[in-house]
């Protein structure tokens, strides 16, 4: 799927190393400028970008491919009608060889910017914090995300903190096509009071913006929207360092390791998520219960990709030194209860079904506090009881799941993949409701 926005990933090479350090990005072609006498400095920074590129004798084609950005973009940076981020400038500052230029001249721009008084703050919030009431298909996240829109003024940190919780908690109660509505205007908003810099601390703000775009990532994960994810997890990481938070920027590559572990590169993602549990074991010493939480459900994930990788041995001792941790002090967050649903998933993945069955028999459902987290438990335990060759404990579980989490049935592939396994086996009809359920979730064949 390609994918239009800031970024154009789909035409620049980025090595897999991103998210372990710099992102590696070939070189933007140079070329030198054409002789004769330039122009006077244009005053607006889309004005100077259109007269650079003529000098060099470009089209919008060739500098958009230098910079790896969209083409319709830049036209729109060039019309004065799109702001670039500090990001995309540095991109057309080295496209274009000017040692600095733009850079400054954006700058100068924020000054300005900085200086102007915002009014209508609690209006522009309202307009771009709400979910739209127009429809969105889960399905259509890239679209919805990128697709053209009106832009929007800065808002206030306090208001887009309040936006940023309510989107995550979106997420958490898994209402994913809410959420799909929710995040173009949140995304924008936040962008915009970023590039704006009317803050004064830009850091807090970097940071709630690497929270947006890992919300962003989580979403396209559990969308199967692999592209999309790529490019929020991207985005999500190098905002988190430009933050300086190493929490956020621990969670942005949990969320790499999990679209790398999709895209089947087990190994690579183990090592980016232990590397990165080690590294905010070194920031914070895990002296905060949040952090101690975070360290444990990161080791958690890495076990269960080494699981899915038949590393058993790997496995079960990253599941141990989670255990270890958490063992250690308070949590704030992830605790006892979900690694022993991890316990559950990493049994199952592995192929010890029975052992699986026994670890999610230990899970306390009411001490799972989101429908997401619920919406796991069934989905562990009926896959588990699946592999124990139980087809009616499978479809309880699976009816479990539904109850607590429609969406998570209705978008997962998952739930599609067992409801065919089940329809399959369910030759005597002993599954009452399980051609309706498997035409709902849309299953092929389901309505005969």
């Amino acid at each position: 799927m390609l994918i239009k926005g800031v970024f154009w990933l789909a035409g620049r090479k980025m090595s897999i190393n991103q998210f372990g350090g710099e992102v590696h990005v070939l070189p933007a072609a140079k070329t030198p400028a054409t002789g004769g006498n330039q122009p006077v400095v244009s005053d607006t920074l889309g004005e100077e970008v259109r007269r650079l590129r003529t000098v060099k004798g470009w089209g919008l084609a060739a500098l958009a491919a230098a910079a790896h950005c969209d083409r319709g973009y830049l036209s729109r940076v060039e019309r004065g009608l799109r702001r670039p981020s500090q990001t995309v400038v540095a991109a057309l500052d080295t496209a274009l060889d000017v040692n600095g230029r733009l850079l400054a001249l954006a700058r100068e721009g924020d000054d300005m910017r900085r200086r102007t008084v915002l009014t209508g703050a609690s209006a522009v919030a309202a307009a771009v914090l709400v979910p739209s009431p127009a429809a969105a298909t889960a399905g259509g996240l890239g679209e919805v995300l990128f697709a053209s829109r009106p832009e929007v003024g800065p808002v206030g940190v306090g208001q887009l903190r309040a936006a940023v919780t309510a989107a995550t908690a979106e997420f958490h109660q898994v209402r994913y096509g809410e959420l799909a509505r929710r995040l173009p205007g949140l995304v924008r908003a936040v962008e915009a009071t970023r590039d704006a810099a009317v803050s004064d601390d830009p850091a807090q703000v970097e940071g709630v913006l690497a929270t947006v775009y890992g919300v962003a990532a989580n979403l396209a994960v559990k969308l199967h929207e692999t592209g999309l994810a790529w490019s929020m997890t991207d985005r999500a990481v190098q905002t988190a360092r430009a933050a300086g938070n190493p929490r956020a920027l621990a969670e942005a590559h949990r969320t790499a390791a999990v679209v790398l572990r999709r895209s089947g590169q087990h190994d690579e993602a183990r090592r980016v998520i232990v590397t990165a549990a080690t590294g905010l074991r070194a920031d914070t010493r895990l002296a905060d219960g949040r952090d101690r939480s975070l360290y444990a459900s990161m080791l958690a994930t890495a076990a269960y990709t080494a699981a899915l990788a038949d590393r058993r041995d790997d496995a079960w001792t990253l599941a141990g030194e989670a255990g270890a941790a958490l063992a250690s002090g308070r949590q704030i967050g992830f605790g006892r209860n979900d690694l022993e649903l991890y316990r559950s998933g990493i049994a199952r993945a592995l192929g010890d079904y029975g052992q699986a069955v026994d670890h999610a028999r230990q899970v306390r459902l009411d001490l799972c506090a989101t429908p997401e987290r619920r919406a796991r438990y069934w989905e562990d335990t009926a896959l588990a009881w699946m592999g124990r060759g139980r087809p009616t404990q499978a479809w309880e579980a699976l009816r479990e799941a539904e109850a607590a989490a429609p969406q998570e049935v209705l978008y997962r592939p998952w739930a599609q993949q067992l409801t065919a396994t089940l329809l399959a086996a369910d030759v005597r009809g002993g599954l009452p409701g399980l051609r309706s359920f498997a035409a709902r979730v849309g299953v092929p064949g389901a309505a005969r």
